[in-house]
């Protein structure tokens, strides 16, 4: 029977299980990855991350979403992540680069008496084309799109931060915490005009740099918090004008995060603090 050491940490509710694939190399079947992330019969998590060597940064992100499909980019993931490659003493600076599927990441510590506090990811320039989204539509950006459905039709705005994103703005009328998620959600994470499924984000302008947003994350369902998604709410509110400035919060079941954006081509940075759960072994 094989033994392996896991932590388990969680951005604003957003949670992972994170192994050490540094120091000595863990290889998971897609099975096993399930079997973890079950949250009956395993650990339970959202996704499931090996911090692996990179050749082209300082760590690679091996992320994993609970169904076991792999993923570009994961904004609590990564912020997870440096957590614990900074409580693991696997790098002893408050400055570090990432390496992901969607690129290299760079991450900031706010480190107190040994204490890691705020995170603050570099998560590069919004992709607003719809073929590198990808969306199955034409044009230079997906803003204000009517989408029929069964259900009912959707004003979709498309984003990638790595990873991609539909978020829908709702009516006045709409109730964040009574839409049947489970219903649009899946509905739109494998309509077929996402080749590779999609995030899907539901969001209410809170106040003039708030938003407040609910999240069905594809190969997972609904989570407490989305980093990524976040970000590409942000920067749709920006877009669509409704909100100003270059700062958002963006407010989850699980709690804060802060977006920043100074518009058009510039990078998107995401912030928050991440918290450690419990450390663990499981035998496979």
């Amino acid at each position: 029977m094989k033994k392996i050491e896991f932590s388990k940490l969680n951005g604003q509710g957003n949670d992972f299980i994170i192994i050490d694939s540094f120091t000595a190399d863990v290889d998971l079947s897609p099975q096993q990855i399930m079997s973890m992330c079950d949250r009956h019969f395993g650990i339970g998590a959202d996704g499931l991350i090996l911090v692996k060597k990179s050749s082209n940064s300082d760590f690679f992100m091996d992320f994993y979403n609970q169904d076991s499909s792999r993923a570009e980019m994961c904004g609590n993931g990564i912020r997870c992540m440096s957590k614990f490659i900074y409580d693991k003493k696997l790098s002893k600076r408050n400055k570090f680069g990432i390496e992901t599927l969607a690129g290299e990441k760079t991450i900031e510590l706010d480190i107190s008496n040994g204490t890691v506090g705020n995170i603050k990811v570099d998560m590069g320039p919004p992709i607003f084309k719809p073929d590198e989204i990808p969306v199955d539509l034409r044009g230079e950006e997906i803003f204000d799109h009517k989408l029929f459905t069964r259900e009912r039709d959707f004003y979709i705005n498309c984003v990638s931060m790595g990873n991609p994103h539909c978020i829908i703005y709702l009516d006045k009328n709409d109730e964040l915490d009574k839409i049947p998620l489970d219903i649009w959600g899946p509905l739109l994470e494998k309509h077929p005009l996402f080749p590779n499924k999609i995030n899907v984000e539901f969001v209410k302008v809170a106040g003039k740099n708030e938003l407040e947003m609910r999240v069905w994350e594809r190969g997972v369902g609904e989570t407490l918090a989305c980093g990524t998604g976040a970000c590409a709410a942000g920067v749709s509110a920006f877009k669509l004008k409704k909100i100003s400035g270059s700062r958002v919060r963006v407010k989850v079941p699980g709690g804060v995060l802060n977006i920043i954006w100074e518009g058009d081509s510039s990078n998107v940075f995401l912030e928050g603090e991440a918290e450690h759960s419990f450390d663990g072994v499981y035998f496979i």
